[in-house]
């Protein structure tokens, strides 16, 4: 009995950090459902002329380590102003998100990528870490979009 309590005690105390770490790991669908879907839809549908489309595009700029790095610096700063999505004409105010932790944004935009069947090879929070130690201001986002749409990196 008592080495059936060691074992017993020895692979709970093992299984302690594996649960701890799972429990602690960012939640990008609940993220996503509690801080996106406001504005962006459930399923990241948008809502014309309001809030652009998310679902089959962050997917498709996340394929590039630029749409990541863009994708992350629109959450740590926001996005403000005009933007074209798909033809059509959207000016807004997205928030910051840089309250939220980097795991927290790379969970959100791995989650995002797969809205509409998209797929991506996620972000990681190292990703996310590097965009936020360069801060940047609305003008500098909106530079940044303007020249990944014209390398046609954002669609």
């Amino acid at each position: 009995m008592r080495h059936g309590f060691r074992i017993m005690l020895a692979g709970l105390l093992g299984m302690g950090p594996l649960a701890a770490s799972g429990a602690m790991a960012a939640d990008g669908a609940a993220l996503y459902a509690g801080k996106c879907a406001m504005c962006h839809g459930p399923a990241g549908a948008g809502r014309p002329g309001t809030f652009p489309a998310l679902a089959g595009r962050v997917g498709a700029i996340a394929s590039s380590p630029e749409g990541k790095a863009y994708l992350a610096a629109v959450l740590v700063n926001g996005l403000h102003g005009p933007i074209l999505v798909e033809g059509q004409s959207y000016k807004g105010f997205m928030p910051s998100f840089k309250t939220l932790s980097d795991s927290d944004i790379a969970a959100v935009l791995s989650y995002a990528a797969t809205l509409g069947g998209g797929s991506s090879s996620g972000i990681s929070a190292q990703e996310v870490a590097s965009v936020r130690s360069v801060p940047m201001d609305a003008a500098a986002v909106q530079a940044k979009r303007t020249a990944l749409q014209a390398s046609h990196v954002i669609p």
